[in-house]
């Protein structure tokens, strides 16, 4: 029972972060006209450089962290076989 609850507070944080982001991107040029009505400048979107050694630490973790959750899988696949085969 506890896997649905977890499957569905997953899809329920997806689905409103999709909703926030169409939101946001609707409401843009509304926002930019409202801002420029105003007087003040339009906050600047920030591209964010990747650098070569950023890449290479994005990939480490994510090497990390499939070794863990591999790891993790593995103890609950052994604990239950354990438990079946008692």
């Amino acid at each position: 029972m506890n896997r649905h609850f977890t499957d569905a507070r997953y899809y329920f944080r997806r689905g409103f972060e999709h909703l926030y982001a169409g939101i946001d991107e609707e409401t843009a040029p509304f926002r930019r006209d409202l801002m420029e009505r105003m007087g003040r400048e339009a906050e600047p979107e920030e591209e964010e450089e990747i650098t070569l050694e950023t890449r290479r630490e994005r990939v480490e973790y994510g090497a990390r962290r499939a070794a863990t959750r591999s790891r993790e899988a593995a103890g609950k696949v052994r604990r239950r076989v354990r438990r079946t085969s008692q």
